[in-house]
């Protein structure tokens, strides 16, 4: 998928920009050594970022092959 793609996409449905800034900014915590606990550090890396950027990436590519499904099948009843 191209940058540009992944922009567009972002702009054109902002709920998708949610899990991305909310792992972005934990990401940011975690590689400053703001938190300490390594407990803290495994459950913010492996049960709140993972996931928040999984299902960002599924969502994007859903709405990319929907997008891209759409006018596939267009062309095809079209003629």
């Amino acid at each position: 998928m191209e940058l540009a793609t992944l922009w567009t996409v972002l702009t054109e449905h902002p709920w998708l920009t949610v899990p991305l800034t909310f792992s972005l900014l934990l990401s940011i915590l975690l590689w400053f050594g703001r938190i300490r606990q390594p407990a803290a550090i495994n459950l913010i890396a492996i049960g709140l970022i993972m996931p928040c950027i999984n299902l960002s990436m599924i969502a994007t590519s859903a709405v990319v092959a929907s997008d891209n499904l759409t006018g596939s099948l267009l062309s095809l009843l079209a003629g």
